[in-house]
């Protein structure tokens, strides 16, 4: 038994692209292998895969992203939710189990990983005033999501940027959107225990990670609402937009969207 009440306080987004011609099998194993290691890990609350075909890739932008590739890498976006006070109690427990799996061929070689590390939770904006709360976000199953990057100007804080951003740009620009949940992350720094070797986290202390849950499919809204909201962001002098890229749920248990991706 515990103290703890349920709690939204770390997130894992883990992005992901297949080597071409291996479309079908990274998909079945991450969502029939992979995928459910990562849910056994203690204090993991939820999951839930998204994924961008080739016409949805279209259009994100800016054209860099935030990853030092291209903004069109990453077709499968998993992410992850872990219980406040809990993160390395999570953490740990996977790099054991991680080597549990490699031993055991448990692996998938033909994939690139864009990114898959750790963030904080540091708050949310709600279009209803007793909605979906954050911690149900996974399991609501929105029809659509909008991950989108910020980087804090110099003149304000992150937690400035975080307030502006939450409190009252977006009530502003997507007041008629169908976004019914907007969740904000920051990534946090490579943990103590990490390997030596394992790059260090990029945008510590300067980066926002917005999860626009919408209502509807993100290519009906996309114009007007979000093809303008990283210019409208750049315009305010607070943030720059470093990634606006739509997704849709997977289908568990099928391989659509496999021959959609490029």
């Amino acid at each position: 038994m515990t103290d703890d009440r349920v709690a939204l306080g770390n997130a894992i987004f883990a992005l992901h692209d297949p080597h071409v011609g291996h479309e079908v099998a990274f998909n079945r194993f991450y969502e029939r292998d992979h995928m459910f290691a990562a849910i056994f890990a203690p204090w993991t609350m939820w999951a839930q895969r998204w994924v961008a075909t080739g016409e949805l890739k279209k259009l994100r932008y800016p054209t860099a992203g935030p990853f030092g590739m291209p903004s069109e890498r990453g077709s499968y976006l998993t992410m992850y939710w872990i219980q406040a006070g809990h993160l390395d109690d999570q953490q740990l427990w996977t790099a054991d189990f991680v080597k549990v799996l490699d031993a055991r061929g448990r692996t998938f070689d033909e994939r690139d990983v864009m990114s898959a590390t750790t963030y904080e939770f540091v708050g949310a904006a709600a279009r209803d005033e007793d909605g979906v709360p954050p911690e149900l976000a996974l399991a609501h199953q929105y029809p659509g999501a909008v991950w989108t990057w910020l980087e804090r100007d110099a003149s304000v804080t992150l937690d400035e940027a975080r307030d502006w951003v939450l409190g009252e740009h977006l009530p502003l620009v997507l007041a008629d959107a169908p976004v019914a949940l907007t969740l904000a992350f920051t990534p946090m720094p490579k943990a103590s225990w990490w390997p030596a070797a394992a790059p260090e986290v990029p945008g510590v202390g300067e980066r926002l990670v917005l999860v626009h849950f919408l209502e509807a499919g993100p290519a009906e809204c996309w114009d007007p609402h979000f093809a303008q909201l990283g210019g409208n962001i750049d315009a305010s002098g607070k943030a720059r937009t470093l990634l606006v890229a739509p997704f849709i749920p997977t289908v568990p248990g099928t391989d659509r969207y496999c021959d959609e991706l490029w």
